[in-house]
């Protein structure tokens, strides 16, 4: 009259599962076939070495070229450059006379030429890493370093600025001629009055504007070799220095 006691049923697995339950999987592979396959890129170098290759080889260039043609030549060039046009562009009597006398030219070249400088001087830049060793600790090089790159930026902007405002101040002048003297409304000696009174304005306005340009690009100039000769030693290239800047 006893019950009979039954056992629990157990799940059986198939004979190649059973055999695979004690047998010890790989190790995944710690390089991927692609590095973007990965969640983490890792160290770059190992990852990607053509890519390390050509950068070093870039920045090899760059330096050798910087220090060659600019540091100790087109840098002096074109500070000498802008000190003699902000006493040209102050010599001059009006706008129109610059104009006449190709001098807004030689300031447009000038400005073309050491944006392309300053670029190529922010790019080498790039190239260095803040030494911990200098200051005292890596938080001072790096603010030393933002420094040098602030000061070169504003050369870059200065120079883009300057070429955007000269461009305005062409531009407003076609559309308010063309306003003033082809629109209808009074007669044509009343609207050639109008233009005239607006041209001299506008003439006084744009000798200001060159001259202003001139005046800031040789201060910023002066500003990036001071910072360059008084901070220069706080860059480096040790690669093994972990922290970079940008």
């Amino acid at each position: 009259g006893r019950p009979l006691h039954v056992p629990p049923l157990q799940p059986t697995l198939p004979a190649r599962m059973e055999k695979e339950r004690g047998r010890k999987r790989p190790a995944p592979a710690t390089t991927p076939d692609s590095p973007l396959q990965s969640p983490r890129l890792g160290a770059v170098s190992e990852t990607c070495p053509d890519l390390c290759k050509h950068l070093r080889r870039e920045e090899k260039a760059l330096r050798t070229d910087t220090f060659r043609s600019i540091l100790n030549g087109e840098l002096i060039e074109r500070s000498i450059e802008a000190k003699e046009l902000v006493s040209e562009t102050h010599g001059v009597d009006s706008h129109a006379a610059a104009v006449e006398g190709g001098l807004v030219k030689k300031v447009l070249a000038a400005l073309h030429g050491t944006h392309r400088m300053s670029v190529q001087l922010t790019t080498w830049l790039g190239t260095f890493t803040p030494p911990l060793s200098v200051g005292g600790n890596a938080g001072v090089s790096a603010e030393v370093q933002d420094g040098m790159y602030s000061n070169m930026q504003q050369l870059v902007q200065t120079c883009s600025d300057g070429l955007h405002r000269m461009l305005a101040f062409e531009k407003e002048r076609a559309m308010m001629r063309l306003k003033c003297l082809e629109e209808r409304g009074g007669t044509s000696e009343e609207r050639l009055s109008v233009w005239k009174r607006y041209e001299a304005a506008l003439e006084e306005n744009q000798l200001h504007e060159l001259r202003k340009t001139c005046l800031m690009l040789n201060a910023d100039l002066l500003c990036v070799a001071h910072t360059l000769q008084n901070n220069a030693e706080h860059l480096s290239t040790d690669q093994k220095q972990n922290m970079t800047m940008f």
